[in-house]
């Protein structure tokens, strides 16, 4: 529902960073963590170690002792994916294996994958094809409305009129917030007036990706959900998730009222498709060209950052060394991030706080651990 803000810093403050971290935390950690390899369940996950997969356990250990003892806040689970392997999976406080962790906006990304599958199949022409053109109920006559694709919708430029930036979601002019007080989601967002010309400018608008749920009923006759239960979930063996819908029965591909709820490690589940060309153990869930198109820049944006199809795409330094990345956000921290480079994948689920978890510290710790 929620903006997910992720900052990129220079090399010399991550410098600053670490080492004024470390300062701060010079006694040892009450709780000690000891590392274990992930059980190895029958979930399609192949397990391994650290150490066989050439990470330092020890800078792990002290990171997951770390979170365990409150050093860095809002953290509820870890897990890290290397070389196709998953080496590491923990849990914090009362959260653990089986519960169900709200994803917030990584359900976007889950939704553009959902747009992907559908154009496989044939249910979608392309992303060429015009947003209205999926709601012949709705008749606008504006010529800019009309250039919507869905591209734009993908890549945040719609051009709609639309701010849920400057208000919380508490105050009553937040656009998302009252878009929620209709009963009708889709001709709220239709009826916003434009404010740019389509494909122009970037602006973060939940609402524009609620529509996409309206576009697969449409070519598809199932619900979103329904439609991910057979042509994603199914796939992955993800059996338990909830998805929050909108007073029509439409479910919130927007993440509006806080989108799915995941298991961690089907979460990663989803993740990986997108490290390994949207293939799950040798069968191709989301089309090869599709994981490309989604995760390569179509909008380059400030702070080092570009925007793909639902997906946000940078790079960290680290060590004097630029690495690309491409990550799934959600509000609070919730964090799918993928190094094609290093061929590491680490998941973080978080608080719903409006201020993002501790994650980026844990982040390059992660990365030295590799390095």
């Amino acid at each position: 529902m929620r903006m997910q803000r992720i900052l990129f810093f220079s090399a010399p403050l991550i410098i600053i960073c670490i080492s004024s971290c470390s300062k701060k935390n010079v006694t040892e950690p009450t709780l000690l963590y000891t590392y274990q390899i992930p059980e190895q369940l029958d979930d399609g996950w192949t397990v391994s170690s650290m150490d066989e997969e050439g990470m330092d356990t020890g800078v792990i250990e002290r990171l997951t002792s770390q979170i365990m003892n409150g050093q860095f806040q809002g953290i509820h689970s870890l897990l890290i994916v290397k070389n196709g392997v998953l080496v590491h999976e923990a849990y914090f406080e009362d959260h653990e294996r089986n519960s169900l962790q709200t994803v917030y906006s990584i359900t976007k990304s889950v939704s553009s994958a959902l747009i992907g599958i559908a154009i496989d199949r044939g249910l979608i022409d392309s992303v060429e094809d015009t947003v209205l053109s999926f709601f012949p109920q709705y008749n606008y006559q504006d010529p800019n409305k009309q250039k919507i694709n869905l591209s734009h919708i993908l890549t945040l430029t719609s051009g709609l009129s639309w701010d849920e930036k400057t208000y919380p979601y508490s105050d009553s002019r937040n656009t998302e917030t009252q878009m929620v007080a209709t009963g009708d989601w889709m001709k709220f967002v239709l009826e916003r007036p434009m404010q740019s010309d389509p494909g122009t400018e970037w602006v973060y608008n939940t609402g524009s990706v609620h529509l996409l749920s309206g576009i697969i009923k449409h070519t598809s006759g199932m619900h979103s959900d329904e439609f991910a239960e057979q042509h994603l979930f199914e796939p992955l063996d993800i059996q338990a998730y909830e998805w929050n819908k909108d007073p029509q029965g439409y479910p919130c591909t927007g993440a509006t009222l806080q989108g799915l709820r995941l298991k961690l490690r089907d979460t990663a589940k989803f993740g990986y498709l997108f490290l390994n060309n949207g293939m799950w153990n040798d069968q191709q869930v989301i089309p090869d060209t599709w994981v490309e198109e989604s995760t390569r820049k179509h909008f380059n944006m400030e702070t080092n950052r570009a925007f793909g199809y639902l997906w946000w795409i940078g790079s960290l330094t680290v060590n004097g060394r630029e690495i690309p990345h491409f990550y799934a956000a959600g509000y609070g921290g919730q964090t799918i991030h993928i190094v094609p480079e290093l061929d590491l994948m680490i998941v973080l689920t978080c608080w719903d706080e409006p201020q993002d978890a501790d994650i980026f510290i844990p982040m390059f710790m992660i990365y030295g651990a590799v390095l």
